[in-house]
Order: structure tokens, then sequence, then C-alpha cells
């Protein structure tokens, strides 16, 4: 059977202009043809929640609803259409792989580190839980139910000591050796002195990647238009036309509010 995976988006820009991508989530989360196409399902409702920063607040949310009958999500889209300054979206739409399907489980995930560091993870794609926990020196039966994805949120609570691109990089090897499909990913840091900092990957395994079915739902795509930027799963192309290009496999992003760094997942990490 084939492997499911969640809907992702990253957005940073106008709320006005970030509106429409979150309304493309909300549609391909309740009908995807990519994913349609590979196993015959076309649903991703698991589960939905997003945090979204914006004029000095924070607003985390998470729900065991599908995302398409939540009327929080209509709320939202409605909210951002009526915004006028710049917001930073993550928004995340579940079809459960591993893991019980209950709240717990809905991303993104909130962590909160002991070098004074908060954020925010979401994660699409299947990861070996087992070797996970395993090389991470977790106990087994404290995370029996927990997906994967919050596991390897865990352990980068747990091991993150300064959210700069090398630091994070060296976390994600972990991940990248314990990646059965995809590690697509993304993680929003908000600092003491209230500035934020997000880093996505893009990155699926060779039998994805040659597979045209498999690559065609896996893929991350990205958006420049302007001030607007963002990075989401390749369905919502499908509901929102624009000049999107696909993320090279095995890239890494770097952003704030000023800045895009690119690079190779992995080339950050040293010594």
């Amino acid at each position: 059977m084939s492997e499911t995976m969640c809907r992702i988006l990253f957005a940073r820009g106008i709320g006005q202009e970030v509106a429409p991508l979150f309304d493309a989530l909300i549609k391909s989360s309740q009908k995807d043809p990519y994913k349609e196409k590979r196993n015959k399902k076309t649903q991703h409702s698991d589960g939905w929640g997003y945090v979204l920063l914006k004029e000095g607040n924070a607003t985390h949310y998470r729900s065991v609803l599908p995302m398409f009958n939540d009327s929080h999500a209509k709320g939202l889209l409605n909210s951002l259409m009526e915004e006028d300054s710049e917001v930073v979206l993550m928004a995340h739409a579940r079809a459960a792989s591993q893991g019980e399907k209950t709240l717990f489980n809905v991303q993104p995930f909130s962590f909160s580190t002991k070098h004074g560091i908060t954020f925010w993870f979401m994660h699409n794609g299947d990861l070996d839980k087992e070797a996970l926990i395993w090389k991470a020196g977790f106990k087994v039966e404290e995370l029996v139910e927990a997906s994967d994805s919050y596991v390897f949120g865990v352990y980068l609570s747990n091991t993150i000591d300064n959210p700069t691109p090398k630091e994070i990089s060296r976390r994600f090897i972990l991940g990248l050796e314990t990646t059965r499909t995809t590690l697509n990913t993304g993680t929003l840091f908000l600092l003491p002195d209230g500035s934020w900092s997000a880093f996505i990957t893009a990155y699926m395994v060779d039998k994805y990647a040659n597979s045209l079915d498999d690559w065609n739902y896996a893929r991350l795509i990205e958006l420049k238009n302007s001030g607007l930027y963002a990075v989401a799963s390749s369905t919502l192309e499908l509901y929102y036309e624009a000049r999107w290009r696909t993320l090279n496999n095995g890239t890494a992003l770097s952003i704030s509010s000023d800045k895009i760094e690119r690079f190779a997942l992995g080339d950050a990490y040293g010594p």
C-alpha cells in the first residue's frame, strides 16, 4: 500500500496575499488529485493546525477536525483576507501514517527549550520511528502513541542550542538517516528578542524521486512574488495558479523577515 503523507504550507507576506494560499491548502486537504492517483484516497482529514505570527502576537491552533470541516479554518481565511500587515503562517493538514489519530499528534507541535528558544515544528512524510527513538536515546515505552514526527520534534528540542542554519542542519542528520519517504519539514523559531526565523527542508528518498506519481505527491514547491514568499506541498499548485517552482530534492532554506538562505541539506553542518 502506498504511504500517505500530509499537506503543508509556510508563507511570509501581507495577510491578503497569504489568504489565497491558505485557501488552496484547505482545498488540497479536501481533494488531493496527486494523493488519489497513488492510493485512490483524496483527503487529508486526520486533523489540522497552524501557527500565525503578526504584529507582536502569536496564535497556535490544533484540531482533530478535518481542515475543510472546521469553521475555525474559514474564520482564519476571512481574517487573512482583511489583513494588510505582514504575517508569518505555518499550517499543516494531517493524513496519519504513524501515531494515534488524536489531538496530541496534530501538528504543528510546540516546544520550548532550556536555551530560551520557542519553536513550532511540522513534518510531511514518514520516519523510522523505532530507529529514531533508539538513536536519540529515548525510551520506547514513553512514546508508544506518539507519531514519528513528534519524536523528531522532541529530539530537536533536546539538541538545538542555537537556531543557526549550521546548528539546525547538524540536528537534521538524524532525520535524514531515518527517513522512509520524505523529510519535508517546517520549523518556526521565536527568539527571546521577539524576532523569528524559519528552517525548511525538502527531501525524499530515491524510491520516491524515481517514481513520477510519488515525486508529484511528495515534492515541495516554492513561490516568490515581491514581498510574498511561500513553500508548500505540491497540491497547492492545482488550486492557486502562480509561478510555482519545485524545490530541488535535498534543499534546505533558512528564512527570516529580510533574508532567505539556500543550501543543500547537510552542507551547513560541520564539526
